[in-house]
């Protein structure tokens, strides 16, 4: 291995059995080093939680459109459920980027054939949980703190959409969301800092140092 593609690891690669660390393991900066291109990805569902008896089963959701912003080719892609074998493909050659990508657009690709633990994540929410230690960070607060701006819509209008036959109203939104994602960090890696919005009141953001290089 050269030195390019060594990576510097957490404490938590000696507390499994595993001899091949995951990539909760690796120190952030060493993903970033060890990976040219990335992918920044979201996922829309055609049910809700509740239609499938809670998110200890987000594995049942299906997916009805998968985007995702590939850094190689500089384009945004949309998948249909029968194309996701090509994002998986993608996931596999690229650095993963997302928001709460682990906790959820992981885990709802599972059943795709997607294997998670082989792949290089990188979860813009775990990060910021871990410097700001708070849980459950929102995408909108992150993203009208440090851009001034929100999400079009939420995944319940996904889902209604998908119910309405209206796919395009569907890969627009994710777009939307893939295109805040990247925004977020892209902004996170050229000035070292992202603001979370406190409530209602943009003015009071708390800001937050980041290392995404």
């Amino acid at each position: 291995m050269d030195q390019a593609t060594r990576i510097r690891l957490h404490s938590t690669f000696w507390r499994h059995q595993s001899c091949i660390p995951f990539s909760e393991d690796a120190v952030p900066s060493s993903l970033f080093l060890k990976h040219r291109h990335f992918l920044v990805i979201d996922v829309e569902t055609k049910q809700l939680a509740q239609d499938v008896g809670g998110w200890d089963h987000v594995d049942k959701l299906g997916i009805s459109i998968a985007c995702a912003y590939d850094s190689k080719s500089d384009t945004m892609i949309s998948f249909r459920e029968h194309e996701l074998k090509n994002l998986i493909a993608l996931c596999e050659e690229r650095l993963v980027i997302g928001y709460n990508v682990k906790g959820f657009d992981l885990p709802v690709l599972a059943p795709y054939g997607i294997q998670p633990k082989s792949l290089d994540v990188f979860d813009i929410m775990l990060d910021l949980e871990s410097l700001t230690r708070q849980r459950y960070l929102k995408l909108e607060a992150v993203a009208r703190g440090t851009l001034g701006t929100g999400k079009s819509a939420d995944g319940i209008m996904a889902v209604t959409w998908w119910r309405e036959g209206n796919v395009q109203k569907i890969i627009d939104y994710c777009i939307q969301d893939v295109q805040v994602t990247l925004d977020i960090f892209r902004f996170g890696r050229q000035n070292g800092y992202v603001r979370i919005q406190r409530g209602e009141d943009g003015d009071k953001a708390k800001q937050v140092s980041v290392q995404w290089n």
